[in-house]
C-alpha cells in the first residue's frame, strides 16, 4: 500500500508539473502573440542581420568616398591655380574666361564634398585653439556673402580694400588676420574672395586690372585723351576710357596668394580623410557601423535643411559670377554621388542599396524626390514662383530622406 501510494503521489506530481509547464507555455505564447508571431520574429531577426551586414559594407567605404571627393576638389583647385598662372602671365579676355570657368568647376567639386563636413565628427581641442578645425577651414574656404569693397575697388570707391591699402602687407599672416576682421562679410580668403577678384563688382572686372604695372596714386583722366587698353598689342587704342584702378601688382599678388591659401586649406582637409592615416577616416573606421549609418543620414538632413533650404536659396553665395543657382545643383549632386553612386563597385555598398533592402518603395520615393529637385533647380529662374516650387521639392526630398531613415531603424534629430 505504501509503495502504491508513493507511486500514486509521484504520478500526481508528474502530472501536475506537466500541466504547470503547459500552462506556462500557453501563457508565454500569449505574450509572444501580443507582440508578433514566431514567424514574424524570425523574419525581423533575419532582416536585422541582413541590414547590419550591409551597413558594415556601407560604413567601410565612407572614408574612401570622402577622400575621393576631397581629392577631386583638390585636383580641380590645382587646375584653377594653373589657369590663373596663365592668365597672370598673359592677361587676355580668353585667359580670363578660362580662369573663370575653372573657378566654377573647382567650386562645384568643393560643394559636392561639403556633405561630409556635416558628419558629426569631433575635432581635437588643439585644432579649435589653432583655428584649424573643420569649421574653421570651411569658414576660410567658403565664407559668403562678402563685401567686395573690403578686398578691392568697387564702383565710386576706386581705392578701397586690402589691395589698395598700401600700409597692409600682402602675406599669409596678414590675410588670415584680416579674414572676418569685424564681420563675417569682411572676407579676405576663400572661393568667393577669388570669385570677386575674377569677376569684380557686378561682373565688370577687365583684364586691364591685372596688367603688371605699379600705380600707387590716382591718375587724372583727360576726357580728350580717353583710350582703351589693348592687351594683345600692349598699346592704348582710342575711343574708350582707360581703367581707373591702380595697384595692379598688388592685385595680382593678392589674387595669386588667396588661390595658394585656398589650395593649402583644401589640401589640409583632404589629408584628414586619407584612408590609412587621416584623422577623420580613423574616426569613421573606429565607429560602429550603425553609428556611421546614422551619421550619414544626419549629414544629409543637415545639408538639405541648413545649407540648402536655410542658406543657399537666398541666391547670394556666388553673386559676383551670378551662378548661385549652380551652387544648389552641386550640393544636390553631392548627395547623389554618395547615396546613389553610378560606380557599379560602390552600388552594393551604397546607402540607396540599403534603402532598397529595407523598403523598396520608400527608396524609390527618395530617388524620385532627388531627381525631381535636381530637375527643378536646373530649370529655376529668379522668379519667386519658380524658387518657391523648388523649395517645396526640396522639402519633399527631406521628408523622403526621413522616411528612408525610419525604414532602416535610424533615428534622426528633430528639425528646428
Amino acid at each position: 500500500m505504501l509503495r502504491c501510494s508513493l507511486r500514486c503521489m509521484l504520478y500526481c506530481i508528474s502530472t501536475l508539473a506537466t500541466r504547470v509547464a503547459l500552462l506556462l507555455g500557453f501563457a508565454s505564447s500569449l505574450i509572444l502573440m501580443s507582440g508578433c508571431s514566431p514567424e514574424q520574429k524570425t523574419v525581423a531577426a533575419q532582416e536585422k542581420i541582413k541590414t547590419t551586414l550591409d551597413s558594415q559594407a556601407f560604413a567601410a567605404q565612407v572614408g574612401i568616398i570622402a577622400y575621393t571627393r576631397l581629392s577631386n576638389a583638390d585636383q580641380a583647385a590645382q587646375i584653377l591655380d594653373s589657369k590663373l598662372a596663365s592668365f597672370m602671365h598673359h592677361p587676355t579676355p580668353l585667359n580670363q574666361a578660362e580662369t573663370q570657368q575653372a573657378w566654377r568647376i573647382a567650386y562645384d567639386a568643393f560643394l559636392t564634398s561639403l556633405i561630409f563636413s556635416y558628419l558629426p565628427l569631433q575635432d581635437p581641442p588643439d585644432w579649435h585653439k589653432q583655428g584649424i578645425s573643420y569649421q574653421d577651414l570651411l569658414s576660410q574656404l567658403d565664407s559668403w556673402p562678402i563685401e567686395g569693397g573690403y578686398i578691392d575697388y568697387i564702383q565710386n570707391y576706386p581705392f578701397s580694400g586690402i589691395v589698395n591699402d598700401l600700409t597692409l602687407t600682402i602675406d599669409e599672416t596678414s590675410l588670415r588676420s584680416q579674414h572676418g576682421f569685424t564681420d563675417r562679410s569682411n572676407a579676405s580668403l576663400g572661393f568667393h574672395a577669388l570669385e570677386f577678384m575674377l569677376w569684380g563688382n557686378e561682373g565688370q572686372r577687365t583684364v586691364y586690372d591685372f596688367y603688371p604695372q605699379e600705380n600707387t596714386a590716382p591718375i587724372p583722366i583727360n576726357d580728350a585723351e580717353h583710350a582703351d587698353y589693348d592687351v594683345y598689342s600692349d598699346a592704348l587704342t582710342p575711343n574708350a576710357l582707360p581703367s581707373e584702378p591702380q595697384n595692379h601688382n598688388r592685385r595680382r599678388q593678392y589674387t595669386q596668394l588667396i588661390t595658394e591659401l585656398l589650395l593649402k586649406d583644401l589640401h589640409r582637409i583632404q589629408r584628414r580623410w586619407e584612408p590609412s592615416s587621416g584623422y577623420y577616416a580613423q574616426l569613421v573606421q573606429q565607429s560602429r557601423a550603425e553609428n556611421t549609418l546614422q551619421a550619414a543620414f544626419i549629414a544629409a538632413q543637415k545639408l538639405i535643411s541648413v545649407e540648402i533650404l536655410n542658406k543657399r536659396f537666398a541666391l547670394t553665395s556666388s553673386e559676383f559670377s551670378q551662378t548661385s543657382q549652380a551652387d544648389l545643383a552641386a550640393l544636390l549632386l553631392g548627395i547623389e554621388q554618395w547615396f546613389v553612386p553610378k560606380d557599379t563597385e560602390q552600388q552594393e555598398a551604397s546607402l540607396y542599396f540599403l534603402m532598397q533592402q529595407a523598403n523598396d518603395q520608400v527608396a524609390g520615393e527618395f530617388l524620385a524626390g532627388l531627381q525631381k529637385s535636381q530637375s527643378c533647380i536646373n530649370k529655376m529662374t529668379t522668379e519667386i514662383s519658380t524658387v518657391n516650387q523648388c523649395k517645396q521639392d526640396i522639402i519633399g526630398l527631406l521628408s523622403s530622406l526621413r522616411r528612408a531613415a525610419t525604414s532602416l531603424a535610424v533615428t534622426l534629430p528633430d528639425l528646428d
